[in-house]
């Protein structure tokens, strides 16, 4: 349990949350609560507190969404100027696919680490506000022009083959938008501060 009460108040540290809350939860789940219970109550706290970094500062949100936009337009200008080639409509593993995939996370993790290191106040909640934003629009665009994935749900009612390629084709489709999200956070992570943590600079030993 210490190992799970570590990573817990590491998150906390992470997004200026009060680590004094892991410390009642650890004391709580001494006295006999689940360690299910345990992980959904700092899950929530996580969530509160990130939710109230968004509402609490709206423009820096606002700003997060337009850095996160920007630097994503400079690298699918470079991709469509120096690569040739990405992930085609239909489930296909290639290596162009796989390196499509690695060039996704790589670029979206150099994009997280590029708006944690403008919003060091609150870095992980401005990265999670542009994955959302990402993921909606994501989503949006998706439902106008899945016009597959709609043949093969119908398909799929009586006919229970189609099942199999429905499921592949929604699969592949959200692949690269996880992979997406899974590189803004990694960035995000990378180039956060816990708030915990002084600068070296502010330290008089240091100078």
């Amino acid at each position: 349990m210490r190992s799970s009460h570590a990573t817990a108040v590491w998150m906390f540290e992470l997004l200026g949350l009060d680590v004094a809350i892991a410390g009642d939860l650890l004391e709580e789940r001494a006295r006999g609560r689940s360690t299910i219970w345990y992980w959904r109550q700092v899950l929530i706290a996580i969530w509160i507190g990130i939710w109230g970094a968004i509402r609490n500062h709206k423009a820096l949100a606002l700003r997060a969404v337009a850095t996160g936009c920007a630097v994503n337009s400079v690298g699918l200008f470079l991709w469509l100027k120096f690569l040739h080639f990405g992930l085609p409509l239909m489930p296909m593993i290639s290596l162009e696919s796989i390196a499509s995939l690695l060039i996704i996370l790589l670029t979206q993790a150099a994009t997280g680490w590029i708006v944690a290191r403008t919003h060091r106040a609150q870095a992980i909640p401005m990265v999670f506000v542009f994955a959302t934003w990402l993921v909606l629009g994501y989503l949006g665009n998706g439902f106008s022009e899945f016009s597959e994935a709609k043949r093969l749900l119908v398909d799929s009612i009586d006919q229970s083959r189609f099942r199999l390629y429905l499921a592949g084709y929604l699969a592949w489709h959200l692949i690269p938008i996880s992979i997406v999200v899974a590189g803004l956070l990694l960035g995000g992570i990378v180039g956060a501060r816990p708030k915990s943590q002084p600068s070296p600079l502010a330290n008089p030993e240091t100078a």
